[in-house]
């Protein structure tokens, strides 16, 4: 196997940003905006259920809210840190990221709907994002890139 066969920057002595295509570029771009925002969502919805104690009166009822709201809003944190440990292994050309961030993003999509009746704006920028990211790491070049062969360490 020569050395262009080989797939990943681990490979070929560059870095994961010179040797992925510009489609992998834009698409991690992509997925690292959209978990900011993400993040920034987990935060405000954390935040809120922690406040909810302070605003309402302190009741069985409203400290489950409240916790309710904590834990969604931590998961989506955890979520958001994760699609960008993936997009950082998109970079290097895996199969399971690429994956990975489809499935969360077609998740992601439904919970637009959602998000949409509360912060239209911010739902928008989520649709969007997501749409163009998921799209890019599927154009040709891209598709390419991944589908390189891989060699396993026995073969080294």
């Amino acid at each position: 196997m020569s050395d262009a066969e080989l797939s990943g920057p681990e490979f070929t002595g560059e870095s994961p940003l010179e040797a992925s295509p510009w489609e992998i570029k834009l698409s991690f771009g992509l997925w690292l905006a959209e978990a900011i925002l993400g993040i920034i969502a987990g935060v405000v919805v954390a935040i809120a259920g922690g406040l909810v104690g302070v605003v309402v009166a302190d009741t069985p009822e409203v400290g489950l809210a409240a916790g309710v709201f904590v834990a969604v809003g931590v998961v989506m944190i955890a979520l958001a840190v994760f699609r960008i440990v993936c997009a950082a292994k998109l970079l290097r050309g895996r199969p399971w990221a690429r994956n990975a961030l489809t499935i969360l993003g077609v998740i992601g999509l439904l919970g637009v709907v959602l998000e949409f009746q509360s912060n239209p704006s911010i739902a928008i920028a989520h649709g969007l994002l997501a749409v163009v990211a998921i799209v890019t790491m599927y154009l040709p070049n891209s598709n390419a890139y991944i589908r390189r062969p891989f060699p396993s360490s026995s073969a080294l």
